[in-house]
């Protein structure tokens, strides 16, 4: 079995694409030595995570998020047992706003930050997943 966590996140100050490669290539070292998987999104000052794999690994990692100063105002959405993992090739895949479809933020009515309030942990996931499934660049290879 699998440990899935889903998290939402305010960046804390002027958070650039550039910064959030940084975070990327960090997570690929940590995550392929830890059998970690999963995927980020950068979206409007926002960050959007998934993270699975081994339970003690992703508790261990999901507690380093958690101090970590780059962010604020963190909300677990998602903390589930499965079967299946989600990026199983992925260390930590990542999509920005450009890397999105257009129409993938209508379908779901996005928010920036996606507010609980409004949107449940299933429409997160959903959301996600189709942020991840076809983009921009992907189209055009296909």
């Amino acid at each position: 079995m699998y440990q899935r966590i889903l998290y939402t996140s305010r960046a804390v100050g002027d958070v650039q694409i550039r910064d959030v490669y940084d975070i990327i290539r960090t997570a690929h070292n940590r995550n392929s030595h830890n059998g970690l998987t999963g995927g980020l999104l950068f979206l409007d000052g926002f960050f959007l995570q998934i993270l699975e794999g081994n339970p003690y690994a992703v508790e261990e990692r999901c507690q380093s998020i958690l101090s970590d100063r780059r962010h604020t105002d963190i909300e677990l959405r998602l903390n589930e047992s499965t079967s299946d993992l989600l990026f199983p090739s992925e260390w930590m895949a990542l999509r920005s706003k450009s890397d999105i479809l257009p129409h993938v933020f209508n379908k779901h009515h996005y928010e920036p930050g996606l507010p609980k309030e409004r949107f449940s942990a299933t429409q997160v996931l959903e959301f996600m997943m189709d942020c991840f499934a076809m983009s921009p660049v992907s189209m055009a290879e296909a």
